[in-house]
């Protein structure tokens, strides 16, 4: 199992302390890099989306060498540097496409809600002008509560309205009703023309320094001098040289100082670590007593090993001021942690993991898919900063490690894309929407996987589609779990491929189309079986969970399995059966 990470140094580097031998090569490197970055990435974005620059007919190598007479080393730094950070805005730019057609999606469902609920009221009206005219009352539409009886009108509950008082109510229901519409389609004009402009432009240029501190420039009250060394700063702050498996030491221009150095150098004396690195002018600048914050062994292993096991080791600088004024590097290291002895095999069973804003469900399943035991760890991430909230999800995380490590099993987990699901949310329960801003699915994925390489266990993510479903239709009430249990115990039957025990139960095949019959009985993998339970999820919809807790009516009650010519009824149809568990509510209040 490979992960990659990037740890900091165990201490600042201040310039005006004696920890870093030629201190004003490294900075006039920074400087140079960052200058050299600045233009390839102009050069590079003129070639892709204009065709244009000098980079059509010369090469970067040869444009760098000419322009700034840097070795090969550096300039192919820079356009590694430079060209992922095109790439990333490029990949940012079709993130930004899906998130705003998610957006429209959420405003169109919004749009016809909005457009139903006006047509009904304005059904409920027409049908009270003609009882004026008529005397007859008229179902407005199809499942209508509302009746007419005499000068008042019934509403859903025995409530009874005066005529006149329920005809201005409804009037000014459908004027709010038209008014909302009009907001909604007007916003949702000035998505789709946002979606347009990204789908017909290239992505924006990146404004080094932040387009924020760009701007503060037309201020007013700025001081033009201050705020363009702030910004030089801010442009010039980080420098990172890429590493090589080719290279001796992981990296071509940054090496740990051998024996040799510790030798030859009088400035190493009394030292035992350092970090040598080869400037832009040809100097050497030497970090003292360079060591990492953690897993400085683990940095070590990597630069000491064989030529075949070789990983990049990628170094960065950062180049701040603290509020004394005092300038000060924080160097960090970037490189590949391996674990090649980690238990990815499911020929014991899996711990299986569902994922929750407050809350994970840990369920342990042998290896022919039987649940043995399962674990709920609550936390409270409500009322708390990201801060807080980090710490408490490290703690949780560290609970789930040690349980797949006394399990000696690999973790099955979900692979769910929140930033899409967030903006599709947009119109929905509030309560919903702020769980969802408060689920740290991403600080969470980081967590296991870290624990996972401290602990030697594997992690599979599968496609976390109809989870929740089919636990709740299967397993919930068969196992007596809660929802979330059952949905972690699913989880771990698909990252195990076990399709047999996710196949609905023969009451319910019978119900379905004849595709999707076809589709259970010839069908061998798990994900042609999601159709199958896409089209169950879509007519068991609207039902309260606590709900699947009593058996599926799949059968007639007592008495009402006869016809009136008293021939046996057709079995019931999925839609019924739904009909008939949302009346269950009223029984749980």
């Amino acid at each position: 199992m490979e992960i990659t990470r990037t740890i900091n140094a165990d201490k600042r580097y201040y310039i005006d302390e004696n920890l870093i031998v030629n201190a004003d090569s490294l900075i006039d490197t920074e400087y140079r890099f960052n200058d050299m970055k600045i233009q390839m990435y102009n050069l590079l974005y003129d070639k892709k989306y204009k065709n244009a620059g000098i980079l059509i007919k010369d090469t970067y190598s040869k444009w760098c060498k000419d322009t700034f007479k840097t070795s090969d080393y550096y300039n192919c730094a820079v356009y590694t540097s430079a060209s992922g950070m095109l790439s990333s805005q490029n990949e940012l730019n079709k993130l930004y496409i899906k998130t705003k057609k998610s957006d429209l999606d959420a405003r169109d469902t919004k749009i016809a809600s909005t457009i139903e609920q006006l047509e009904k009221k304005q059904a409920i009206k027409d049908s009270l002008l003609m009882y004026v005219k008529t005397k007859k009352w008229k179902t407005p539409y199809s499942g209508c509560q509302t009746k007419m009886t005499g000068k008042s009108v019934t509403l859903p509950g025995d409530k009874k309205v005066e005529v006149d008082v329920y005809e201005r109510n409804i009037e000014a229901d459908i004027r709010k009703l038209k008014s909302r519409l009009k907001l909604l389609i007007s916003a949702r004009k000035r998505m789709q023309d946002k979606l347009e402009c990204l789908e017909k432009n290239p992505p924006k240029r990146i404004i080094f320094g932040s387009k924020k501190m760009y701007s503060e420039k037309d201020s007013e009250d700025i001081n033009i001098e201050i705020w363009k060394q702030n910004f030089f700063n801010k442009r010039h702050a980080s420098m990172s040289l890429p590493g090589r498996h080719t290279s001796k030491n992981c990296n071509f221009l940054a090496r740990r100082a051998s024996a040799a150095d510790f030798a030859a150098r009088k400035e190493l004396n009394g030292h035992k670590e350092a970090l040598i690195i080869t400037c832009i002018d040809g100097k050497e600048a030497i970090l003292l007593d360079f060591q990492l914050s953690r897993n400085n062994n683990l940095w070590l292993d990597a630069l000491n090993a064989k030529p075949d096991n070789r990983k990049p080791v990628c170094y960065n600088f950062q180049l701040k001021c603290d509020e004394k004024g005092r300038l000060y590097f924080i160097p960090s290291v970037t490189m590949v942690l391996e674990n090649a002895y980690c238990n990815e095999s499911f020929e014991d069973g899996c711990v299986s993991i569902d994922l929750n804003y407050d809350h994970v469900a840990l369920t342990d399943i042998d290896k022919c898919g039987n649940r043995i035991s399962g674990k709920v760890l609550k936390f409270n991430p409500d009322n708390k900063t990201s801060g807080q909230i980090s710490d408490e999800i490290g703690r949780i995380m560290s609970k789930v490690g040690q349980y797949c490590e006394d399990c000696r099993k690999p973790l099955v987990m979900e692979d769910i894309d929140t930033t899409i699901s967030k903006h599709g949310m947009k119109y929905g329960n509030a309560k919903a929407n702020r769980h969802a801003s408060i689920f740290a699915y991403r600080k969470m994925e980081t967590c296991i996987e870290n624990q996972s390489y401290r602990r030697s266990f594997g992690v599979v993510k599968i496609n976390p589609a109809y989870t929740s479903q089919i636990g709740k239709i299967l397993y919930m009430r068969r196992l007596g779990i809660s929802i979330h249990e059952s949905a972690s115990y699913v989880i771990g039957l698909k990252g195990m491929g076990l399709r047999d025990k996710l196949i609905p139960e023969e009451q319910m095949a019978v119900r379905l189309t004849d595709s999707l019959k076809e589709e259970l009985s010839n069908g061998k993998d798990i994900y042609g079986l999601m159709k199958v339970w896409k089209y169950i999820s879509s007519k068991l919809s609207g039902i309260y969970t606590h709900s699947f807790y009593r058996l599926i009516p799949y059968e007639y009650k007592k008495g009402d399995e006869l016809t009136k010519t008293g021939k046996p009824k057709k079995p019931k149809s999925l839609k019924a059966i739904a009909a008939e568990m949302k009346g269950w509510t009223a029984c749980y209040y």
